[in-house]
């Protein structure tokens, strides 16, 4: 049976990240077809020369960061850390993007020395949403197993912005409860004690 064998841009190609492969200065020598097709996608031209660009000009456009990027970014490059990944949020082309960004060190054959990394990234993005969502049904689902401080006079209910709420907007907030209005028997005999008698099944006076 005859050998296969695969070239490395066929192999990098094969991933469903976007992944770029980073010379031990920090320049990507290599990327692949799902970078190139991520980045038309943000609005950068086809045409684009990513050979030779700084990756951390990369990490600083995506991420949006003020400072350096993280020290284990440089530590993977090294070689003292053979692998980071980091979550990042960034809002490119004003659309909220969640991307997990993973970097792995590449060795040489007796792995002495670092060649440089491989980086890549996935869209993470309906993970994070999925995660905001639940997250958030677990804070209202904590919010009434909990003790809720209610009015002992007007009986509204504090929530965890200190605003204080009727018993249905608050349950409304929290739950997917909607509320219409009747009124019960005991309120009926108290306001209106001519139709108790109706309620009781009396007979008409």
């Amino acid at each position: 049976m005859p050998k296969t064998s695969f070239t490395f841009p066929e192999i990098i190609d094969s991933f469903k990240q976007a992944v770029a492969v980073v010379d031990a200065d920090g320049c990507i020598v290599s990327v692949n077809r799902n970078w190139v097709q991520n980045s038309i996608d943000a609005g950068i031209p086809e045409t684009f020369e990513w050979i030779g660009v700084s990756f951390m000009q990369i990490y600083y456009a995506l991420s949006e960061a003020d400072g350096r990027p993280p020290d284990e970014l440089d530590s993977v490059l090294n070689g003292t850390l053979p692998y980071y990944r980091q979550e990042i949020q960034s809002s490119m082309q004003h659309a909220n993007k969640w991307y997990l960004l993973e970097a792995s060190a590449i060795y040489d054959d007796g792995r002495h020395t670092v060649k440089g990394m491989t980086v890549s990234f996935t869209d993470i993005t309906k993970s994070k949403m999925i995660e905001h969502d639940l997250l958030e049904a677990l804070t209202q689902i904590r919010t009434l197993r909990g003790l809720l401080p209610i009015c002992a006079v007007c009986k509204r209910i504090r929530d965890e912005q200190d605003i204080w709420n009727s018993v249905e907007s608050f349950l409304e907030k929290h739950t997917h409860a909607e509320f219409t209005h009747d009124i019960c028997p005991d309120c009926i005999r108290r306001l209106y004690p001519k139709y108790s008698s109706i309620l009781d099944g009396s007979p008409c006076s």
